[in-house]
């Protein structure tokens, strides 16, 4: 009986341990490495303000941004649509990925830890011109 109550813990125990940890990146999922040769220090009056899991890119700029690469944290990344000028863009930050696949951490009701600060976000137009800094907006 003894024997089958400490298996029954252990076992309980080794679950716990597995289910709470973070999920190793899916390399098949990875984004690409953060072009650092392109980063620029200026911005653009382009807000980022999160809610949640959500983010919204509020392009109040004469300017259209055609399909990009989004940047956040320097870190992870994703390509997406079309910001026409004076338009706002609504975008799930689950979608972004980093060099190794792994997901940004956006919290949501099953997540154990905290979610990832939301620090600096950029648009990556092409290969060859500097990222465009956007300007993000605290959450506090």
């Amino acid at each position: 009986m003894k024997k089958i109550i400490l298996l029954s813990f252990s076992m309980a125990l080794a679950f716990c341990a597995v289910s709470c940890q973070n999920p190793a990146g899916d390399p098949s999922l990875a984004s690409p490495v953060y072009p650092m040769n392109l980063h620029a220090a200026e911005s653009v009056p382009i807000q980022v303000l999160r809610s949640g899991e959500i983010i919204e890119i509020v392009n109040s700029t004469a300017d259209d941004y055609g399909n990009t690469m989004l940047w956040i944290n320097q870190r992870f990344s994703a390509p997406i649509s079309a910001i026409p000028a004076g338009a706002t863009y609504r975008f799930d930050l689950h979608n972004l990925r980093d060099a190794y696949g792994e997901q940004f951490n956006a919290g949501g009701i099953w997540r154990t830890d905290e979610p990832t600060t939301l620090v600096i976000a950029e648009l990556q137009i092409d290969e060859v011109h500097p990222l465009v800094g956007l300007v993000v907006i605290s959450e506090e």
